[in-house]
């Protein structure tokens, strides 16, 4: 083959090649695909959802999804877009649920009070006499997995979802005791959660010292549809007109801003007790009825899990000057969430307001700073080292209110006497 012949067959070669590899480029992209060509008409703002959900619907493998997942999984990523961890959507399930638990204070379960900390799901305090109480669970445990399910950055509707459950059937959870993790199984309950307990559960050392000195104390563990209620008739219930009073919102993660609003009007005689600011600057305030009852001196035990409508509570007495805070920095939740109902029996957790105190205070994300700063934090902390806490922060309490009681009122003997 001359040169001329042996030139033409390379460009023949050189040419194959280049269609060869133009063919693999252009079969790179597809393989294992199908391009769709059609264009959709246009839908309006949502024509991407709409256009998705035809196709999901009409193109889909798997004919088994329905409708609902894809409209509950569409309205829970909006909320989840807003990044903020109280916005949130609730199917029929899930805001069944809620409103049982939030509203009502009966549910099925394990018996804990939850919130979210720096992504995490933390617990903010068992409740008395349940499954969690039982088990050992303590204020500021983490649960770091749920029936093997990571719980960072879980949202928390769907942490108490995954717990909650049949009565009688087993729930497992990890969880993180302060660096020490353990695998638990708690038997789930039905939870009859009162909000409002008095001294039962202190130590016998401690009931005698608020006896003899004639002090009260009233524990507010949530704020729920029946918190009003149930404060009214725990103050009714005192044997006799107490010449102290103490109120332990430790471990109150919040709840309903009317029930903080009821309770605190036991107490403020007039004006605000708390101001709600809308995403316009536009402020509604709720005052006090005038139908204050207690009129003795009050001290307010406080944690950094006391929060929200605690918060509103407390804050309300401080800027009044009608109660001593005796405790740690409290959370800081200083907004509040409007529940709105959904078709379909689905609802809805949206951010609407911020709250400020009665002196004008936001306290989101800072907290309120007790009178009195006694303990610490109780996060990582052992059982014991809780227990200390707690009685120490209450034998302080003790401390301040019999230093506000008047002297002709105070029995004779020495200070508190209890301390473990």
């Amino acid at each position: 083959m001359g040169d001329r012949g042996r030139e033409g067959a390379r460009r023949r070669v050189r040419l194959f090649e280049l269609v060869a590899l133009a063919a693999l480029v252009a079969s790179a992209g597809t393989v294992g695909y199908e391009i769709g060509t059609s264009q959709p008409r246009d839908l309006g703002p949502f024509g991407l959802l709409r256009r998705l959900d035809y196709l999901v619907e009409t193109r889909y493998l798997d004919p088994q999804v329905t409708r609902p997942q894809l409209l509950y999984g569409a309205a829970r990523g909006m909320l989840e877009t807003l990044d903020d961890p109280y916005s949130r959507f609730m199917d029929p399930q899930a805001f069944k649920e809620f409103q049982e638990t939030n509203l009502s204070g009966h549910f099925t379960g394990i018996g804990i009070i939850m919130d979210l900390k720096d992504g995490q799901v933390i617990v903010v305090s068992p409740i008395p006499g349940t499954p969690a109480s039982r088990a050992g669970l303590q204020p500021g445990d983490r649960i770091t997995g749920i029936e093997g399910r990571p719980t960072r950055d879980m949202a928390l509707q769907r942490a108490v979802a995954l717990i909650r459950g049949p009565s009688g059937t087993v729930v497992h959870l990890t969880v993180d005791h302060g660096g020490h993790f353990e695998e638990m199984a708690l038997t789930r309950g039905v939870i009859h959660a009162p909000s409002v307990t008095g001294d039962g559960a202190l130590t016998p050392e401690a009931r005698d010292e608020l006896h003899r000195l004639g002090v009260a104390y009233l524990r507010v563990i949530m704020f729920d549809e029946t918190t009003g209620e149930e404060f009214r008739r725990a103050l009714e219930a005192l044997a006799s007109a107490p010449r102290g009073l103490i109120i332990d919102l430790r471990g109150n993660g919040g709840g309903l801003v009317d029930s903080a609003v009821s309770v605190a009007n036991e107490f403020v005689p007039a004006g605000p007790i708390v101001t709600s600011v809308d995403r316009n600057g536009k402020q509604t305030v709720e005052r006090a009825t005038g139908a204050a009852r207690v009129h003795v001196p009050v001290v307010m035990l406080v944690n950094e899990y006391s929060a929200s409508a605690s918060e509103i509570v407390a804050g309300a007495l401080q800027d009044d000057h009608l109660a001593t805070l005796v405790g740690v920095q409290t959370f800081g939740k200083g907004i509040v969430q409007t529940i709105f109902p959904l078709p379909g029996g689905a609802g809805a957790a949206i951010t609407t307001y911020k709250y400020l105190t009665p002196g004008g205070r936001s306290i989101h994300k800072k907290g309120l700073t007790p009178d009195v700063i006694v303990g610490t934090r109780l996060e990582g902390k052992s059982p014991e080292e809780i227990r200390r806490i707690q009685d120490l922060q209450l034998e302080r309490a003790i401390e301040v209110l019999r230093s506000r009681l008047p002297r002709s009122q105070i029995p004779l003997g020495g200070g508190s006497r209890f301390h473990s």
